[in-house]
């Protein structure tokens, strides 16, 4: 063991003092609204980590596994800290000297000024499906509503410099989704991105835009009022960068990342052939064992070129309406039952070490390999999630009638075609009913 100079021993010793408030003191309005006095307190010593350049959510993830929390991390012997990071003892101690002089309530004020919060990975409201991943970030910071269980959400991506069919297809895809009860999530970058927000919000749904920047530096600069928009229409903005995070190359890769494991399946709408619209695909594929699918485009458009190959390789599906998208979303409500039921688990563990090794160690969730499958179709048949009270009337009313079109349920229940639409869009992702050749409802099982 080495001998730790008082010099080195004093870097640490502010946050042992600015670390701990008082535990009668109000808790910042930023943070999420679950959190506790000790989990405001642990919320300030990762901000602290993370406002020194260098220290990312993987670093302060060995941090956590090591000591048990971030802020116990503080009072940990240089040389184990310096372990823990894996760096030398100079560098554990400048991290620590810039952790003591990191301007916490400058970011907090931040956040308050843009009536945003800090969600922890530790808390009940941080979405299950990112926590489920081998990677999740420590800290989201959110504007708007942003639900821990999963949601019944896609992510449309694609080129930013979009071309007017590509900005159609994506407008097109977006509403009729949105139409039948589905968030979508994107990027918030210009083309595509833009277009799947608003197509979303102009069929009266929810969007989730996902940045790769700060608060303060949202980007791009001219996407200001789409992102209020957003949160003002019920959706949210999320980012995991501290809020004056200004444009990095580097950035936009996590948040292609999190675009992919906040969603069930991710969409591509016009994409050349090296396109990070591509890229969040393949994540969602190769990383986190979700489906993909492409839109195909004019046949000599080197602006769809990545999407025409995508689909000849065979990775990405063939996507051409929202029915098409439907049937992914049928074969990935298992993810939902996975993911529910790992937060569960993590939920009867407590917030502990051993809890936090076991979200990265089941951080796939079964899916069938192969369509051929009888026993994965039968699998796939079972419903595993329960109904909302308007799925169950819908179905019931579907049961009564040996089979109903859209129109028939509407006479009948007297309901408006985006209540109706939802709740059947609800029923199929579970698999409670299909579709006749004539598109009319029919039930399956008992």
């Amino acid at each position: 063991m080495t001998n730790l100079s008082s010099t080195n021993r004093s870097l640490a010793q502010p946050l042992c003092v600015t670390t701990l408030p008082d535990p009668n003191a109000k808790i910042p309005a930023c943070f999420a609204a679950k959190s506790s006095a000790h989990n405001a307190d642990e919320v300030d010593a990762a901000l602290r980590l993370l406002l020194v350049p260098g220290v990312g959510s993987a670093r302060l993830r060995r941090l956590r596994e090591a000591f048990g929390s971030a802020r116990a991390s503080f009072n940990a012997p240089l040389e184990s800290f310096a372990q823990a990071l894996r760096c030398s003892i100079e560098e554990a101690a400048d991290v620590l000297a810039q952790a003591s002089r990191a301007d916490v309530p400058r970011e907090l004020a931040a956040c308050a000024s843009a009536n945003a919060r800090i969600i922890a990975l530790q808390d009940d409201d941080y979405p299950q499906l990112l926590a489920a991943t081998g990677d999740p970030p420590e800290l989201l910071i959110v504007r708007g509503a942003l639900d821990a269980t999963p949601e019944l959400a896609v992510a449309i991506v694609g080129s930013r410099r979009a071309s007017l069919y590509g900005c159609l297809q994506a407008t097109r895809l977006a509403t009729d989704l949105a139409q039948r009860g589905v968030t979508i999530v994107s990027g918030g970058a210009r083309g595509i991105d833009a277009q799947a927000h608003r197509g979303a919000m102009r069929a009266g749904g929810r969007t989730i835009a996902v940045l790769a920047t700060g608060l303060n530096h949202p980007y791009p600069r001219e996407h200001d009022e789409l992102f209020d928009a957003i949160v003002q229409a019920g959706g949210a903005t999320i980012t995991e960068q501290p809020s004056f995070v200004t444009p990095r190359a580097d950035l936009f890769p996590r948040r292609n990342r999190i675009v992919a494991a906040l969603s069930l399946a991710v969409v591509v709408v016009e994409a050349a052939t090296r396109s990070g619209a591509l890229l969040t695909a393949r994540i969602a594929v190769d990383d986190l064992s979700r489906d993909a699918g492409c839109l195909p485009g004019p046949v000599d458009s080197p602006s769809s070129a990545g999407c025409h190959r995508a689909i000849r390789e065979g990775w990405a599906r063939l996507i051409t309406n929202a029915d098409d998208v439907c049937e992914m979303l049928a074969d990935a409500r298992m993810l939902i039952h996975g993911a529910a039921e790992r937060a569960e688990q993590r939920a009867q563990e407590g917030s502990t070490v051993s809890a936090s090794a076991g979200r990265s160690s089941s951080r796939r969730a079964p899916r069938p390999t192969s369509r051929a499958n009888e026993s994965a179709q039968s699998t796939l048949a079972e419903p595993v999630i329960a109904s909302s009270p308007d799925a169950l009337e819908v179905l019931a009313m579907i049961r009564r009638l040996q089979g109903a079109g859209l129109d028939e349920l509407e006479r009948e229940l007297e309901w408006s075609v985006s209540r109706l639409a939802s709740a059947t869009m609800e029923l199929e992702v579970q698999g409670r009913i299909g579709r006749r050749r004539d598109g009319a409802f029919l039930a399956r099982g008992a």
